[in-house]
């Protein structure tokens, strides 16, 4: 331990941040767990809810894309103002408003009837959404000392993915529980949301009492929240690496919604059309799901370690060509059903783990003191602008050309970013 650490509290063997305590960081950790299993819920259900809703196949990857697609574009809309407002006051605030609203959205969204109103109901939810995601960066990225920061996103990795497990292992099974205990598929469905919406309340009020006091990044004399929102992209100039750790915020992000969207729907339409039940094909797909985000639970220590310890942007180009190999591998599957899904699954789940945490180490390294909410703020809207994109491209190429296709592209934008590492490596090692 050094001198200036002297002072910190510790978290076992990770030293936390200035006036940051144990009881702080294990809230976030809590937080991240239930803040990632929410917005993996509601696209994971969206299967479910368009077949009650009697919206044909055919429709139903481009609708998917749709309003993951909206719902970013509203996240684009705001995720900037969200991060420089909480430099102003502070993050706990705004993340126990977020949850209080992300309960409204689960408990309005089962009670959709058309298109129409699920689009409407998703913009509302996205707007608590957003705010939950960026304050929950924030506090992840702002609560480590830089030394520990690889094996502490690996951690935070760890449990965002457990709460992803329980979440469609557990939560994704709600319907058809619902549906045993006598009620009708549009009730059980009310019901296993509303279970959401209960659960988002009562995090509130864990963080209420568990997070920093809004002092923490709290900056009042910030003269304007627009002008502050956009030095989270000015700042590039001054530091290359936040323009890359933007490109793989888009990679990362999408990473994890092309994953929960499509492939649950391919899985739930292979179900479905070999003869299950709505409710039987989505607890199938949340089986091969729950496989995908298991095999990222060891495997973000193992990246986390390696970043500590080599290169930083050595580590983030393997970590990214992992996940360029494992969205291939999916893609290659001929039978969603079967045994070849499950080697797939496991490529893609430590590819996803390796993108998500290389991504998070970098972004927490390169935000400048002042100016974090901001920049995770940037961060978020260019994580919201890949998940638009490759979404509403990838329902499109779902329908057009089948369900691997949405993989394919994935795996292209992944090696982007190793191509872009490399270019950066060449660029500095002429202007050193």
């Amino acid at each position: 331990m050094t001198t200036r650490e002297a002072g910190y509290a510790r978290l076992g063997p990770l030293v936390l941040e200035r006036d940051v305590s144990s009881r702080n960081a294990l809230t976030i950790l809590f937080a991240g767990f239930w803040t990632i299993g929410f917005v993996t819920f509601l696209n994971f259900m969206n299967p479910y809810v368009f077949a009650l809703l009697g919206i044909p196949e055919e429709e139903q990857g481009s609708l998917a894309g749709l309003l993951v697609s909206l719902q970013e574009i509203t996240q684009i809309a705001i995720c900037g103002l969200i991060g420089a407002w909480s430099d102003r006051a502070g993050r706990r605030p705004i993340y126990v408003g977020a949850m209080v609203l992300l309960a409204v959205g689960f408990a309005a969204y089962p009670l959709a009837s058309s298109e129409a109103q699920l689009i409407g109901l998703r913009i509302v939810y996205a707007i608590g959404a957003t705010a939950c995601t960026v304050m929950m960066s924030t506090c992840q990225g702002e609560y480590i000392t830089d030394k520990c920061r690889g094996r502490w996103i690996g951690v935070v990795a760890i449990i965002n993915a457990l709460g992803v497990v329980v979440m469609i292992a557990v939560f994704s099974k709600l319907p058809a529980f619902f549906g045993q205990a006598g009620l009708s598929d549009v009730n059980a469905l009310r019901a296993s949301f509303w279970v959401c919406s209960i659960a988002a309340l009562l995090l509130g009020i864990v963080l209420h009492f568990g997070l920093q006091a809004p002092n923490r990044g709290a900056t009042g004399s910030t003269p304007n929240l627009f002008r502050q929102t956009v030095k989270g992209v000015t700042l590039v100039k001054r530091e290359p690496l936040l323009g890359l750790s933007y490109l793989t915020a888009f990679a990362s992000k999408g990473d994890l919604v092309i994953v929960t969207t499509f492939l649950s729907l391919w899985v739930t339409q292979a179900g479905i059309a070999a003869g299950m039940s709505p409710a039987e094909a989505v607890a199938r797909a949340g089986m091969i799901f729950a496989f995908v985000a298991g095999c990222g639970l060891f495997w973000p220590v193992i990246v986390g370690t390696m970043l500590d310890r080599v290169p930083r942007l050595v580590g983030i180009g393997i970590s990214f060509a992992i996940a360029s190999v494992g969205y291939v591998s999916v893609a290659l599957v001929d039978d969603p059903l079967g045994p070849m899904m499950w080697a797939a699954a496991f490529l893609v789940g430590i590819g996803q783990a390796s993108a998500i945490v290389s991504a998070g180490v970098l972004i927490g390294q390169v935000a400048p003191e002042g100016n974090k909410g901001t920049v995770f703020g940037t961060y978020g809207v260019a994580g919201s602008a890949g998940i638009v994109t490759l979404t509403f491209v990838g329902g499109l190429l779902f329908d057009a050309y089948g369900a691997g296709s949405p993989f394919v592209l994935m795996s292209a934008v992944n090696a982007l970013v190793v191509v872009a590492i490399w270019l950066l490596f060449r660029w500095q090692r002429q202007t050193a």
